[in-house]
């Protein structure tokens, strides 16, 4: 009997052999039949030795597949990506663990319905395995959200010890998001500047801090440096607007549309400007940032004159 073999990377120690297994056969379009049925007919073997489901590959180890299995199951299509007109990755900050992005307005992180383009499809044709080949079970991915309209920084893994620590580090509230946003009305000394309302049946934590005063047109306008302690979807749009303060042109959560000449090409304000991160052994910065957007400053300029350096 034929055999295909497979070699597991760094990327993939550490992961049980039939997980593995379901990746190799849903990355190649092959047929899928029942994983633990073909391990136990020796139809699969690590090191060319009879192996359980659970049993844990290391890195090196060496998979093989009979040659029968790995027929198609449907033709493979090529895939292209397609690359919008003045379209540039923008990379902040770049290693074998980590990629972070600042985002142009107007670009999906992950894939919608329609889009023909997003961040995590072009990190993935982008992406190579830091030991010289493609590992088997583990693909580059966002490592957190971002609206399509929102600028700014955005992170992607690029190994699975990157992604398991970003990951951890969200979840212990350890990495510090902080955005710059317009949003509409002034706000009053009485206001409170922590919002810790549910989002979803979730608790969701909001922090504000107002910047500046302004109007655009007739429409007061103030700045705000914004910290998210949870990553609820739209929680800063949701949370302002629940409080008075809709985002600058967020009609879909109350904001009126911006039809100011020069800004209608933008949504609204929001800027993910700041990632801090704790002390790690991965190489990332402990402060990340991305430049404020032409469009923001234009704004900014308009509704706030005479204000110097908002996003220090």
């Amino acid at each position: 009997m034929e055999f295909t073999e497979f070699e597991a990377l760094r990327d993939d120690s550490g992961r049980r052999l039939d997980r593995i297994l379901k990746r190799i056969f849903m990355s190649g379009c092959f047929r899928c039949e029942n994983i633990f049925k073909l391990i136990r007919k020796g139809l699969v073997r690590v090191n060319g030795e009879k192996s359980r489901p659970d049993r844990i590959v290391n890195e090196g180890d060496i998979i093989s597949v009979a040659a029968f299995l790995l027929q198609k199951e449907h033709p493979e299509k090529k895939q292209e990506i397609f690359i919008p007109r003045g379209f540039s990755a923008k990379t902040v900050f770049k290693n074998q663990h980590i990629w972070i992005f600042s985002k142009d307005a107007g670009i999906s992180v992950q894939p919608e319905n329609g889009a023909q383009f997003c961040l995590s499809n072009f990190a993935a044709a982008e992406y190579k395995g830091s030991q010289g080949g493609q590992p088997l079970s583990f693909r580059p991915g966002p490592l957190h959200r971002l609206d399509k309209h929102t600028t700014g920084l955005v992170a992607f893994s690029q190994s699975l010890e990157g992604a398991r620590w970003f990951s951890q580090e969200l979840k212990n509230h350890s990495v510090k998001k902080t955005y710059l946003a317009a949003v509409e009305n002034h706000f009053s000394a009485a206001e409170p500047l922590r919002y810790d309302d549910s989002i979803g049946g979730k608790e969701a934590h909001t922090s504000i801090q107002p910047l500046a005063a302004g109007m655009l047109g007739e429409t007061e306008i103030s700045l705000v440096q914004v910290q998210i302690e949870t990553g609820r979807r739209h929680q800063i749009r949701k949370h302002c607007a629940l409080h008075g303060h809709p985002l600058f042109g967020d009609t879909l959560y109350g904001g009126k549309k911006i039809s100011l000449s020069g800004l209608s090409g933008c949504r609204f304000f929001l800027h993910a400007w700041k990632l801090s991160v704790p002390e790690n052994s991965l190489g990332i910065p402990p402060e990340l940032t991305a430049p404020v957007p032409p469009l923001f400053k234009a704004m900014a300029e308009r509704a706030f004159p005479g204000l110097q350096d908002f996003s220090s």
